[in-house]
């Protein structure tokens, strides 16, 4: 079933995307000359397509957001007490006691059916070395 949730984004894309194209390409081949009727239309044409990819980006960005906070890391090396913190511009540290102990970039991905939080190039939130065993408030 989330096969098919996707395969409806792309064709939601497909379609919006081949409508602006079919538009600019027969204001193009008319005889008339582009005026301002031509350009609205265009314009008019593009915004499902604007629409439509700016609230897929509203979506990821949200879930996104719902990933940020400090989570207790159970099994980072040498480290007992370390914290991790996602950051809401997409930057993660570590700290123990105060001191910094790591700190990178950190992506969120998702799809059908699952969500993935890549921490730098070191691992995913949740298994490694990123294990927690709660978030903080």
């Amino acid at each position: 079933m989330t096969a098919l949730g996707e395969l409806l984004i792309f064709i939601i894309y497909l379609f919006f995307g081949t409508l602006l194209l079919v538009r600019i390409y027969k204001e193009f081949k008319s005889k008339t000359k582009l005026k301002t009727d031509s350009i609205k239309r265009i314009i008019f044409s593009a915004l499902p397509l604007i629409l439509w990819a700016s609230w897929m980006y509203y979506v990821h960005r949200t879930n996104e957001l719902d990933c940020v906070g400090k989570y207790i890391l159970t099994e980072y090396p040498n480290c007992d007490s370390c914290i991790l913190e996602l950051k809401s511009d997409n930057f993660y540290q570590v700290t123990s006691n105060e001191i910094v102990i790591e700190k990178g970039e950190w992506n969120y991905d998702s799809g059908g059916d699952y969500w993935i939080v890549e921490i730098g190039k070191h691992g995913q939130l949740g298994s490694g070395k990123f294990k927690y065993s709660d978030e903080l408030e």
